[in-house]
């Protein structure tokens, strides 16, 4: 349970597992953007003409596989968020809008790159919305919806609830009209973001590894050793690492800038059992700017029982670019 509980908050942005959507999330809101206050609105016009005449404000929030944008009417606030931001619910980037009259609960509007649903009393149907069609799940027949997915062209799309059980049965109209303005554009796309896979876990060791704050130039490599029993010794780690390239399917050295003899100063840094713990690398010195593209960052970790007693692991954290 220790380890699936670790795994599922480093994930958070990565998969969403369809449980207990509607309790999840913030309790209140902070706008970054208030949408002007002449009108409430019943439904969506054109969105030029809203937007033009005040009506209605352009969210739009971009990220490494699209640009999400929707457009909110007046009576009703929003906020966007980054890759690694503190305010995101389960998506790796997007957008929350909610009633301005109201103080908690809001409607999640993200890109997840792998999205997933599990329990019982789950109950989907398919519709057109924003022009694409989609999955509506609900979970034990409630009032709202827990999720609706987007498929085709908005594949990767999802919407989702959060606490919003005191205020649905006013809203879910306009609720709808809004994500009929959806749109997501995968020519647009900006910033790195972190790509889960079965080559950043050790078992054995009882170990996760994790990427945020990415950029072409570095990125902060996150340790969770979330098993306090499975390792035999102190886990450590140094200052060596490689950069890997994703190229016609095959990974192979991404290209180093330096034509000098490099390396590593020999150093170990122990990790503490059941804790969790950050390194900063910054790669531009060896690799330069990383170009867009998928890549891995390859790590050693020792097992250390004492000196010349120890196993040694490699861990690769993938990630893309654009």
């Amino acid at each position: 349970m220790k380890k699936r509980a670790v795994i599922l908050l480093l994930l958070l942005s990565l998969t969403l597992c369809g449980c207990g959507t509607g309790a999840g999330g913030q309790d209140g809101h902070t706008p970054q953007t208030e949408a002007p206050e002449d009108q409430t609105g019943n439904g969506l016009e054109t969105e030029e003409s809203e937007i033009r005449d005040g009506r209605a404000t352009q969210a739009v929030q971009g990220g490494p596989y699209g640009e999400l944008s929707i457009l909110i009417p007046a009576g009703w606030e929003y906020e966007t968020y980054l890759t690694d931001s503190n305010d995101r619910g389960s998506g790796l980037y997007g957008i929350h809008f909610y009633p301005e009259n109201v103080n908690n609960g809001y409607i999640e509007i993200a890109y997840i790159d792998s999205f997933g649903v599990c329990g019982t009393g789950l109950a989907e149907k398919t519709v057109t919305v924003a022009g694409n069609p989609a999955n509506i799940g609900t979970y034990d027949g409630h009032e709202y919806w827990d999720f609706i997915s987007f498929g085709d062209q908005y594949e990767g799309i999802v919407a989702s609830t959060y606490f919003v059980d005191d205020w649905w049965s006013g809203y879910e109209d306009q609720v709808m009209d809004i994500l009929d303005t959806v749109s997501f554009d995968k020519n647009i796309k900006e910033g790195g973001a972190y790509i889960y896979s079965q080559e950043s876990e050790i078992s054995e060791i009882g170990l996760y590894v994790a990427l945020k704050k990415i950029s072409p130039t570095g990125a902060t490599l996150v340790f969770n050793q979330y098993d306090p029993d499975a390792p035999t010794g102190r886990l450590q780690y140094g200052n060596d690492f490689a950069v890997e390239l994703l190229k016609d399917g095959e990974w192979e050295s991404a290209p180093i800038v330096v034509d000098v003899d490099y390396g590593f100063e020999a150093v170990a840094y122990m990790m503490k059992n059941g804790e969790s713990s950050e390194q900063e690398l910054n790669w531009e010195w060896l690799y330069g700017e990383l170009a867009p593209g998928e890549y891995r960052i390859r790590k050693k970790i020792s097992d250390f029982r004492e000196t010349g007693d120890y196993d040694t692991y490699t861990v690769y954290t993938h990630f893309i670019l654009n």
